[in-house]
């Protein structure tokens, strides 16, 4: 290998990963909603280990609607979600906002991300790795950040994914505030 070759070699691995992270994100654009069919009315039922230790039985919230933040503590779009979301949870205190990260080892990094970032909201995992291989009440969460409205009845309602903006979030949980901004 000769020292003109080194700058071509290293100029490839970083169009490799340039064009793998932009394949990634390809969808993170802007948001969509969705509400697939395979969790379209699914009830809320999922355990979590928050970061803090706890642990958060989902059901057991029922009689009050909660926006779940579905997340992975390496994406930069989810990260990039909490802009949005500050401002957003203190806006609407009748909704309860929990982030569950959806990755694997996820117990392991959740703590470090909220104490890092300090969201506005809970943070924590499914400990058996359920969300991340879509075998949870969830359904297979595809593009991170998702985020899953559900009713006080703990039905889901709606779901939406990618990056959002503050607007973007109170249409997604007009159905259970009644805004109309």
């Amino acid at each position: 290998m000769t020292r003109s070759s080194l700058p071509k070699r290293g100029l490839s691995v970083f169009s490799i990963l340039l064009v793998l992270s932009m394949g990634c994100a390809h969808k993170a654009n802007g948001p969509s909603e969705t509400t697939p069919q395979s969790t379209k009315g699914q009830r809320l039922d999922l355990g979590v280990r928050l970061s803090d230790g706890r642990w958060l039985e989902l059901a057991d919230l029922r009689g009050t609607p909660v926006l779940l933040f579905v997340f992975a503590t390496f994406d930069t779009v989810s990260q990039a979600s909490l802009k949005s979301l500050r401002p957003f949870v203190p806006q609407h205190p009748d909704l309860l906002v929990i982030g569950v990260a959806a990755q694997p080892r996820a117990l392991q990094l959740v703590e470090a991300w909220a104490y890092a970032l300090d969201p506005p909201f809970v943070v924590g995992a499914d400990p058996y790795g359920r969300v991340e291989t879509g075998e949870s009440s969830l359904g297979k969460i595809e593009i991170v950040p998702t985020f899953i409205l559900y009713g006080a009845d703990g039905y889901e309602l709606a779901r939406m994914t990618g990056l959002v903006t503050e607007g973007d979030l109170a249409r997604l949980v007009e159905p259970v505030s009644g805004d109309s901004n």
